[in-house]
């Protein structure tokens, strides 16, 4: 089940952005109480808030909290690691999708015909994220369709969530409207190019006050976490058609500058740790 985060400044998405990142740097997923304390100031949450939203979170399973001498330690529980793989997987398949957009295209398609699948259920709300994530679009009712090849992800993607389907790929596609219409109506591209829009214009703004830290300067967590979750939100919304679907591509632009901004700042948070140990 996914972990619904509703407020990106909640304790529970700060929380498990901090997780995500101290795990990507120490390889551990227990942090203790006090350091815990210190990183969530940055955030402008006091000592009270983070206590009650650290409770809260281990009655929901997300969290399991340990004693080791006179230190109370934090962990993720397996629930909580699987939302964090969940969030992490979004963005490794965006980037498999970048990938492929820069290669060269052999203009084939690929379709999916979900059997008995009802996308309305709560259960598959999930589901049709991650179809989404890998790159299909709604065609008509559990039609779905991708210039890419994804068999592989579609078979693990039956295999987890038990559905049947039928695909078709490698054939060429024919429709009497205009490619423009395509990638409005099916792909939904302007809403993504005004968020990349969105995204290039927070991305100077960080770039803007990450410019006068000092070395050891906590801030730089916080700033991380608003390019990640900014990011995030556009990417997996973003199909990332052929270069020969749309050449001139915001996206494009937004993910180099992202890319630079965030080894930047990832730079700066790991020297924070090692000078918060």
């Amino acid at each position: 089940m996914k972990i619904v985060l509703r407020k990106k400044d909640s304790v529970t998405s700060i929380v498990l952005f901090l997780f995500n990142i101290y795990s990507e740097y120490t390889g551990q997923y227990s942090i203790g109480l006090n350091k815990l304390i210190r990183f969530m100031q940055q955030f402008e949450k006091n000592e009270t808030s983070t206590r009650m939203g650290l409770s809260r979170m281990v009655k929901a399973g997300i969290l399991t909290n340990v004693r080791q001498g006179n230190e109370v330690y934090y962990q993720l529980t397996d629930y909580g690691l699987q939302n964090i793989r969940i969030w992490n997987e979004g963005i490794n398949r965006f980037f498999a999708r970048f990938n492929k957009r820069h290669n060269v295209w052999d203009q084939k398609w690929y379709l999916a015909a979900l059997m008995d699948f009802h996308k309305s259920e709560k259960e598959n709300q999930l589901l049709v994220d991650e179809l989404m994530e890998i790159g299909l679009r709604e065609l008509e009712n559990n039609i779905w369709l991708c210039p890419y090849r994804v068999s592989g992800e579609i078979v693990d993607l039956s295999v987890k969530n038990e559905f049947k389907y039928m695909e078709l790929w490698g054939g060429n596609i024919f429709y009497n409207f205009t490619a423009d219409q395509l990638l409005r109506d099916i792909f939904k591209i302007e809403p993504v190019r005004k968020s990349y829009l969105k995204l290039l214009g927070i991305i100077e703004e960080i770039k803007k006050e990450s410019a006068g830290l000092k070395n050891n300067d906590g801030y730089c967590l916080p700033l991380l976490f608003k390019l990640g979750w900014n990011f995030y939100d556009t990417a997996v919304a973003d199909p990332v058609l052929p270069e020969e679907l749309i050449s001139d591509w915001e996206g494009d632009r937004a993910v180099k500058e992202f890319a630079e901004l965030r080894k930047h700042l990832y730079n700066r948070v790991t020297r924070y740790f090692e000078n918060n140990n």
